[in-house]
């Protein structure tokens, strides 16, 4: 009776622990690329315009020479897309006789001349982009680029545009406008690993992919809860809010990730996360769970569970052994 009792209680804690880690998915994590630079700043490193089709807009970027050497520089207009590692940096596509295959603003740009700046000289330069009558609602952007006159604009040779020597441009243009956005997964991560069981409370992210399906781009916004198991709201925390807000370019997955701090050491955990995009507020919701089990305590309970198994089968065979080796004594007497 006491066996099949503790063999019960053995089966119970071995499917409770089962189901623990049933619940670990795993994803892979991407690198951000490589920046460089030529000496120049740059002023606005983003620009975000509405231009009707058949109109034509200027737009100025200030360019400063912050060297100690004047320069004659050049204006290279590239159209780009989004980076496939989905962290919303722009994919410039340098090859100076290649467009975009949808969303080109690099053919409505008009040309610029090259310009020459003496040390610490700032000169406003005027970047002019006319849209065809005919040109069909929807987003168009590219990336204004400024480099030595003659300098080589490879990709080896790439000018950061995060920093100070580029800037980016991004349109809408009104007419027939598809604002669709969707979630493609929305989980806890750690290490940009998604899961669903962690051994800290510590270096949690909640991580939502926003997936554009329409043909603008898109500036989602929204807050994420965390709740404990009762329910109780420990904390909540807004996506996208930098300003400038960032963009979901058409056609792509950008990965947007929140620190989630206030995580109880041990329990049961979710985030619930309620977001807007476009123009009318459309709404978009999802929530994932999560798992916090320190590692002393599973350490602690595969012990509890090799003592028991230890017990039920271990002890109950050292016991007949011993109980041989007596009636084998007791034979030779």
């Amino acid at each position: 009776m006491m066996r099949s009792s503790i063999r019960r209680s053995v089966c119970s804690l071995l499917i409770a622990f089962a189901l623990l880690l049933g619940v670990v998915p795993t994803a892979s994590a991407a690198t951000a690329p490589t920046p460089g630079g030529n000496g120049l700043r740059v002023s606005p490193v983003r620009t975000d315009l509405i231009i009707s089709p058949g109109e034509t807009k200027v737009v100025t970027i200030n360019v400063t020479n912050v060297t100690s050497a004047p320069g004659t520089f050049q204006t290279v207009v590239n159209d780009f897309v989004a980076d496939p590692n989905e962290s919303g940096n722009p994919a410039i596509i340098f090859n100076s006789t290649e467009f975009a295959p949808t969303h080109s603003l690099k053919r409505y740009v008009g040309p610029v001349t090259r310009f020459t700046l003496a040390p610490g000289q700032q000169q406003g330069i005027p970047i002019t982009i006319k849209v065809p009558a005919n040109a069909a609602g929807g987003g168009y952007y590219g990336a204004i680029r400024f480099a030595p006159a003659g300098a080589s604009l490879s990709r080896k040779q790439q000018v950061n545009l995060a920093g100070s020597v580029g800037s980016l441009i991004l349109v809408k243009v009104p007419g027939n406008i598809t604002n669709k956005l969707a979630i493609a997964s929305f989980d806890a991560r750690t290490r940009d690993r998604a899961s669903s069981f962690f051994t800290s409370s510590k270096n949690i992210d909640a991580t939502v992919r926003f997936q554009n399906q329409g043909n603008i781009q898109e500036q989602p916004f929204g807050k994420v809860l965390l709740r404990d198991r009762s329910g109780k709201i420990l904390n909540s925390f807004e996506i996208n809010a930098t300003n400038p807000p960032g963009n979901v370019l058409p056609d792509s997955i950008r990965k947007f990730s929140i620190p989630v701090n206030k995580v109880g050491k041990f329990g049961k955990f979710k985030l619930e996360g309620n977001f807007g995009y476009g123009t009318s507020g459309q709404l978009l919701s999802g929530s994932t769970t999560f798992y916090v089990i320190p590692s002393w305590m599973i350490l602690t309970f595969v012990g509890v569970v090799l003592f028991l198994v230890f017990l039920i089968f271990g002890v109950p065979r050292l016991v007949r052994a011993y109980n041989q080796r007596v009636l084998r004594r007791a034979g030779r007497r």
